[in-house]
Parts: C-alpha cells; sequence; structure tokens
C-alpha cells in the first residue's frame, strides 16, 4: 500500500494526526467529490438517486462476501439490529443472549423485548472480552438470539464469528452482529463465518456520511421473516387488496433512503475495494499492534485485551489522569477519544509509524511529567 499516496485522499492529514475511526471516520476527497457530483446532477437525476442506494448495496455485500440480494438499506446501525430483533418471532419464555461489554446500540433492542416475555442474559466480559465458554454456557434450546460485536466498541476486543454461530445453531438460535467496528478495517467474511444477520452503519470505518446504513441476512432464512412493518421498498406491488414482501433481504427495507449518504458511503468503500480488504486489515493490525506493544511498554493501564487473536483498530487504555492527557494530545493535533474507561485510539490505513511513535512519546512524556511532579 502507497501510504503517501493514501494521505492525499484525506486532506485532514495536513494539520491533524486523526486516530478516531471509530467514532467517526474524517472526511476524505473520493466522499467529497461523489456528494457533489450527485448534488449537481439532483436536477437531472430525479428519483434515479435510488439506483446508487441499490449499488451502495451491492458494494457492501462485495465486501462482507455476501451476494447482492442478502444485504439491505438501513439508516443506520440501531435500526438495522431493531429490525431484525423486532421482525424474529418471540414466544414467553424465550430469551437473547448478550455481553455487558456492548454499545447500547446492540442492547436497547434486545431490552425491548422483555415486554414480549423475552429473558435478557448478559454475559460478563472479563478483561476486556467476552469468553467464548461463558457464551456457549449461557445459551441453551430456548435462546432465539446471541446479539454480539464483531468488534467490541470500547475495547476493540474481536469476536470469532465462526465459533459463535455454531454455538448458535447447535441450540436453534440466530447468530446477530453488530458490524461498525468491523467491516472497513477488518476483512469479514459473513458466509464463511456462518453468521445469520450484520448490521453496519456508514459513519465509522467505512468513511461515509451519517444516515446510510446496511443489513445482511442469510438467503436461507429469509423467507421465513415477517417484518412486522413494511413499506414500499420491502414489497412486490401495492394496494389495500395486500401485499407481498419482497422473496429476498430487501423486504427488511421501509421508504425513502438518505440518497446523499449512500452516495457518499458507496465511495468510501470504493478505496477498501481498490486497496484489498486484507491489505487494509493488515495495516489497521500493524498500527493497532505497535499501539498495544509500545503502551504496555510504558507500563499504562490496557483496556484492550493483550491476546493478539482478539485485536482490531480499536486500543483502549488508560493512565488514571485521561482528560488531561487527552489535552495534551489534542494540542500536539492528536484527535482521539475518551471514554469513560480511558483514552481509545483508532489508526486507520491512511495513518503513518511516524505517528504512532510520536503519540507513545507524547504518552511516555506525560507519565513522566507526572511521576517527577511533587505530590
Amino acid at each position: 500500500m502507497n501510504v503517501s499516496k493514501v494521505r492525499e485522499w484525506f486532506p485532514i492529514t495536513d494539520d491533524y494526526v486523526y486516530m478516531n475511526v471509530a467514532n467517526h471516520g474524517p472526511p476524505s476527497l473520493p466522499v467529497q467529490d461523489a456528494v457533489r457530483g450527485f448534488l449537481d446532477d439532483w436536477d437531472r437525476l430525479g428519483r434515479h438517486g435510488d439506483r446508487r442506494v441499490v449499488e451502495a448495496c451491492e458494494r457492501f455485500a462485495k465486501l462482507v462476501h455476501a451476494e447482492p440480494d442478502e444485504v439491505c438499506a438501513q439508516p443506520n446501525t440501531s435500526m438495522g439490529l431493531t429490525a431484525v430483533a423486532e421482525t424474529l418471532k418471540w414466544e414467553a419464555g424465550m430469551n437473547v443472549v448478550t455481553d455487558d461489554l456492548e454499545n447500547p446500540a446492540n442492547l436497547y433492542p434486545w431490552m425491548a423485548q422483555r415486554r414480549k416475555g423475552v429473558e435478557l442474559r448478559v454475559v460478563r466480559g472479563v478483561e476486556g472480552e467476552v469468553k467464548l465458554e461463558d457464551i456457549e454456557e449461557a445459551v441453551d434450546d430456548d435462546t432465539r438470539a446471541v446479539a454480539i460485536s464483531h468488534v467490541q466498541w470500547l475495547t476493540g476486543a474481536r469476536s470469532d464469528l465462526r465459533t459463535l454461530s455454531g454455538i448458535c445453531h447447535d441450540h436453534g438460535a440466530y447468530l446477530v452482529v453488530d458490524g461498525i467496528q468491523a467491516a472497513g478495517s477488518l476483512a469479514v467474511d459473513v458466509h464463511r463465518d456462518d453468521v445469520d444477520f450484520y448490521a453496519c452503519g456508514s459513519y465509522k470505518w467505512l468513511l461515509g456520511p451519517s444516515g446510510a446504513g446496511f443489513l445482511y441476512v442469510r438467503d436461507e432464512i429469509v423467507e421465513s421473516l415477517e417484518p412486522p412493518f413494511f413499506g414500499y421498498r420491502g414489497v412486490s406491488g401495492r394496494g389495500v387488496e395486500g401485499v407481498e414482501y419482497k422473496p429476498n433481504a430487501k423486504r427488511m427495507e421501509l421508504g425513502e433512503p438518505s440518497y446523499l449518504s449512500f452516495v457518499g458511503t458507496m465511495a468510501g468503500m470504493g478505496m477498501f475495494l481498490e486497496l484489498g480488504s486484507e491489505e487494509i486489515e493488515d495495516r489497521v493490525l500493524k498500527l493497532s499492534g505497535m499501539l498495544h506493544e509500545g503502551l504496555r511498554g510504558l507500563g499504562v493501564e490496557m483496556v484492550s485485551p493483550s491476546d493478539e487473536g482478539l485485536r482490531s483498530g480499536v486500543v483502549s487504555f488508560s493512565v488514571g489522569e485521561d482528560g488531561a492527557l487527552r489535552d495534551s494530545l489534542a494540542s500536539a493535533g492528536f484527535v482521539v477519544s475518551m471514554r469513560a474507561a480511558g483514552i481509545r485510539v483508532s489508526a486507520d490505513f491512511y495513518n503513518t509509524e511516524d505517528e504512532v511513535e510520536r503519540l507513545l512519546g507524547i504518552v511516555e512524556g506525560f507519565i513522566s511529567e507526572r511521576s517527577s511532579s511533587p505530590a
């Protein structure tokens, strides 16, 4: 990968060290150009923007190794997960297994099922990860779904989807995955991992504007799904005499999408397909590996787990005075996030080894200064 060339796509790299993709992807020239081009053609396109939404879904399908008909448009990750939760057929006494490391976006849709008599089983994370054996112990023949993130939003722990899907299917349950912290940074293959549902939004690692999202639905199960809501995009034919759901994942769609958001996100995904998902994953994991090793060498408290097999583009740590450290990093031009557990750093393929070393140098200087200051 020619990183110098890639950085030309991201003007922000001229002024800042942007390591905050887990919060929001930075603006890029390909995305800006795509959105401007759509606006310039708006008067001629009319409603033909719908074709761009279809093309964006096809591009996401390619990114996660799915078939085009297995992917539908959603406004964001939360709505994709909610669509799944509300569509599954529930009976009192069934349960959902999730964990306490999840972002609320992957908790609220399942908490809402309690009103139907569904039990929410919450597995406790251990040192930043959810243990497979704890998930397996919580799942039984009354489990309808296991809801988990491909990459945990705070700790960066990567889930073993293939093993999880085996646990689910052994008990007749579905594996529902929040993929917003993985797709675009890791090589995703929903068929290889036998995933049932995979929801992802546009504005983080997919590097698009807010307002677009995608939901993968495994083809073998789609005919059994009857969404409790439907709109013109999800049905074949119209009229008060009745409608039929579309025969694929598109039945989960509702109404008018945000065309601009899908146009921009399609351009963001175009960068991944041009560079190659495997190459991007290698790059992201190389940079996060440097962060892991460097931070551990400095003796900071790691929020992210140490196991290399669990690593992703998200690295979180704490020095005890995280607000002050965040300010020091900001003064040096670094854009990172501060969360309740500490500092969260998320470097992407356009970042450099030198930027990682500079961040580690600032952290080292901060620790040294604090340790030498009088009590």
